[in-house]
């Protein structure tokens, strides 16, 4: 069972999207927990309206606020989407709910990682929105397995992204301060179009991270995924979801390396900390 967040630098370059997909096609009993402090899009979109609002992370934090709720999680999700093993908590509506689940981060941020239902280990894949949102769940970010950090290929999102991993690097070293923060951070590029404006491993030389994939934009399957009314015939077989694939075989070759030695000094941060380089 691992927790692996998934978080943007600048806005959230798809990352509901990447969140939703990559739960489509997970090979293990998954859990998407919406904790996008802005506001979910999975019930009004993904699920057009049919899912049930009183499951999700407004219900849990009502419970949070008389009792404990390490028994309580799994009674607050549903399916995914019709007849899907996939499981969702369900986020906030409007940004202005954000403070009332915030409470929720540190618990969850424990519970999640260990989640067993039925005698077996659920992966969590959580959707953190924008690292720089109100309310930003920080400590599931430094609690997590892995953190996926998705950037666009323009030089202002992989700036952005650079300073996020600065900042990324900062909140996993807090966690565990003898382990390489990098070792649990990697990279997720999203062009924007079909024509590159930097590639992947210039990209990966800037920001020294692993940048383990690059999903694509597929405006009719990537921009409609949250519409599911509107996906198209095959949509399983499109060259999106061929990226997404390859990103879930990357993700689990990442948790697969042995873990580094510990370190018995402090992180040397690179040259030019907090100023991106400039990518050719």
């Amino acid at each position: 069972m691992v927790m692996i967040c998934l978080v943007s630098a600048k806005n959230a370059p798809g990352v509901t999207t990447t969140t939703v997909a990559l739960a489509e096609i997970w090979p293990r009993p998954v859990l998407v927990a919406e904790c996008d402090p802005r506001y979910g899009d999975i019930l009004a979109g993904y699920q057009q309206g049919t899912g049930d609002m009183t499951k999700g992370l407004l219900g849990l934090a009502a419970i949070h606020q008389r009792s404990d709720i390490t028994q309580q999680v799994y009674n607050f999700v549903q399916p995914l989407s019709p007849g899907s093993e996939a499981r969702l908590l369900a986020g906030i509506q409007v940004p202005a709910q954000a403070a009332g689940v915030a409470a929720l981060w540190e618990p969850l941020s424990h519970l999640l990682p260990s989640l067993i239902v039925k005698r077996r280990p659920v992966d969590v894949l959580v959707d953190c929105g924008s690292l720089h949102s109100p309310h930003a769940p920080l400590p599931l970010i430094r609690n997590a397995d892995l953190v996926l950090l998705l950037t666009g290929d323009h030089l202002e999102h992989i700036r952005a992204a650079h300073d996020a991993v600065q900042t990324l690097t900062t909140h996993l070293m807090a966690a565990r301060p003898y382990a390489d923060p990098r070792w649990r951070l990697a990279a997720v590029v999203r062009p924007s179009a079909a024509q590159r404006h930097n590639n992947r491993k210039a990209i990966q030389h800037t920001l020294e991270v692993d940048t383990i994939a690059e999903v694509r934009h597929d405006e009719r399957v990537g921009a409609e995924l949250l519409g599911r009314r509107h996906l198209p015939g095959g949509y399983l077989r499109s060259a999106y979801m061929r990226d997404v694939k390859i990103l879930q075989a990357s993700i689990d070759q990442q948790l697969s390396r042995p873990a580094p030695a510990a370190r018995t000094g402090h992180l040397s941060l690179p040259a030019g900390h907090g100023e991106a380089a400039h990518v050719g």
